[in-house]
């Protein structure tokens, strides 16, 4: 029973998955466009919990759901124009991207097919956050530090870009 129930919650949020993001792509409102990327996000979240990964969920809500999700939608209110053209106008182009879609799917589709895929021991950690912490802080510091001044010379980066020449 408890596997049905598995079954039945990742189905619901595989439709919920897919739909939003058809939503994201298919609307021409930006403002739905970016409410339904969070919701998008807000699923993947909520897939990778019904998953065991609980640092994964955590992370998927607070950087994409909490932090990129509401930094669109408060961009796309704060330059919206209000009435005028679409702000997500079609382009004819359904078709070329309905028969890419379906490449792609048989690609995968074959991919899976024909490709073995080793076999899980079927281990799962219980404590999948202390984990990834030791990781990160003990086996992999160097890395890890090295990612992270990376991330700080490309901020500091775009700092100096966006300010321009004549700025102080």
């Amino acid at each position: 029973m408890n596997e049905l129930i598995g079954s039945a919650v990742f189905w619901v949020l595989s439709l919920l998955i897919i739909g939003t993001a058809l939503g994201v792509v298919m609307s021409k409102n930006l403002v739905h466009s970016a409410l339904l990327l969070t919701a998008c996000f807000i699923g993947v979240g909520m897939l990778y919990i019904t998953l065991e990964a609980d640092f994964l969920g955590a992370v998927e809500f607070m950087t994409y759901s909490g932090g990129v999700a509401v930094l669109i939608v408060m961009g796309v209110m704060l330059t919206h124009k209000g009435e005028g053209i679409p702000s997500n106008p079609f382009n004819g182009r359904e078709l070329l991207a309905a028969a890419l879609a379906v490449i792609f799917a048989a690609v995968m589709g074959l991919v899976l097919n024909f490709v073995q895929l080793p076999a899980s021991d079927g281990f799962s950690s219980a404590d999948t956050v202390g984990d990834l912490a030791d990781m990160m802080l003990n086996t992999y510091i160097l890395p890890f530090e090295i990612a992270a001044v990376l991330l700080l010379a490309a901020l500091l980066g775009a700092i100096i870009l966006a300010k321009g020449d004549g700025e102080a």
